[in-house]
C-alpha cells in the first residue's frame, strides 16, 4: 500500500531530504547540502511511502515570478520504478500548479528520463546549456497546463464540475480525466495516454468506460445546472460496446441529440430517468467505443431548484 503526500513535520522533512542527496546527489559523490537551494521553503513538496513509513518517491514544485511552474528532483527509488511512483508525483505536482493557476510547467531533465516526461505530455526543446557541473546531460522540458479559458459556453459551471469531480471520485483526477468543451448542447472529455493504457499501447477498456462514465454523468449535472434544477445523479444501469482499439488521447462525447429523459420531472418532487450514449475516439474522431448509461436523478429533499 502506497500513500501519497507532502512532508508534514521537521523530521519528515529531514527524510525527504535525505533521500532526495542518496537518490540524485550521492551517486556523482556530491556533498550533503548540495541536494537543497533557496527555493525548497516556498515550493510544493510530494512524497510516496509505503505501509512503513518509508520514502520512495519524490518532487517538488517551485512556481516562479512570472507564474510559471518548475518541476525538479523528481525521484524513485530504483527497486519500486515501473510501478507508476512518479506518475503519481508528477500528477500530484501538476494539481498543485493548475490550483496556483499556473499556465506551464517546466523541468530540467536528465537524459535517460526524456522517455518518461515525454509519456506524461512534456515537450523537448533542446539540450540545456551553460549546466557545466552537471555530470549528465540535461534538456529542457515544457508542458502547458491547459485551463478552462477555452471553453464556449460556462466555463465557471465546468470549472465547478471539475472540482466536484475531484473531490468526490479521486479516481477522476488519478486518471487525469479532464474538461475539454461544453457548448451547451456537446460535452467533451479527455484523459492522458500515460496510465490509461494496456500491454498494447491502447488505452485500457477499463479507463474508456470509466471516462465515459464521468462525461454522462457530467452532462446531466450540467443540464441541471442549465435548466436551475438540483439532484443527486446515480447511474443505474450501462453497458459499453468495443469497436476498435482506441490509441492516443481518448475524447469522449456527450450529445444533446443522443440523450433522452424528463428532467422538469425534478421541478414536481419526482425521480428523473436520464438515457445517453457517449461515444469514446482517438484524437482524429474515430469511434472505438460506444457508452450507453442510464442514469436516474434524485430530488434533494426539501428543495425544488439549486441554483
Amino acid at each position: 500500500m502506497y500513500h501519497l503526500r507532502t512532508p508534514k513535520d521537521d523530521i519528515e522533512f529531514a527524510a525527504y531530504y535525505q533521500f532526495r542527496w542518496e537518490m540524485l546527489r550521492k551517486p556523482f559523490k556530491q556533498p550533503l547540502g548540495s541536494e537543497k537551494d533557496g527555493y525548497d521553503l516556498t515550493a510544493h513538496h510530494q512524497m510516496v511511502v509505503d505501509e512503513k513509513n518509508r520514502i520512495l518517491a519524490i518532487g517538488r514544485l517551485y512556481i516562479n515570478a512570472d507564474n510559471e511552474g518548475s518541476i525538479r528532483f523528481l525521484a524513485v527509488n530504483p527497486v519500486m520504478q515501473g510501478k507508476g511512483l512518479g506518475k503519481l508525483i508528477i500528477m500530484a505536482l501538476e494539481s498543485s500548479a493548475r490550483q496556483e493557476g499556473v499556465k506551464r510547467i517546466v523541468s530540467s531533465v536528465r537524459e535517460e528520463a526524456v522517455p518518461f516526461f515525454a509519456k506524461m505530455g512534456f515537450e523537448t526543446r533542446g539540450e540545456v546549456s551553460g549546466e557545466l557541473k552537471a555530470p549528465v546531460r540535461h534538456y529542457l522540458m515544457i508542458k502547458p497546463i491547459e485551463t478552462l479559458d477555452q471553453i464556449l459556453h460556462r466555463p465557471d459551471w465546468c470549472g465547478e464540475l471539475q472540482q466536484a469531480w475531484h473531490k468526490y471520485i479521486p479516481l477522476s483526477e488519478k486518471m487525469g480525466v479532464r474538461i475539454e468543451q461544453y457548448t451547451g448542447k456537446r460535452f467533451i472529455t479527455t484523459m492522458p495516454e500515460a496510465g490509461n493504457q494496456n500491454p498494447h499501447n491502447t488505452i485500457f477498456a477499463g479507463s474508456q468506460f470509466s471516462l465515459a462514465t464521468l462525461t454522462g454523468w457530467g452532462m446531466i449535472w450540467l443540464l441541471l445546472h442549465e435548466h436551475q434544477l438540483g439532484g443527486d445523479i446515480i447511474l443505474v444501469d450501462a453497458n459499453i460496446r468495443y469497436g476498435k482499439p482506441v490509441s492516443g488521447r481518448p475524447i469522449a462525447v456527450a450529445d444533446l441529440s443522443h440523450l433522452s429523459g424528463d428532467l422538469d420531472r425534478l421541478a414536481r418532487g419526482s425521480k428523473a430517468r436520464v438515457k445517453l450514449d457517449v461515444h469514446v475516439s482517438n484524437a482524429d474522431s474515430q469511434v472505438g467505443a460506444v457508452f450507453s448509461g442510464t442514469y436516474m436523478v434524485l430530488p434533494v429533499a426539501g428543495e425544488t431548484t439549486n441554483r
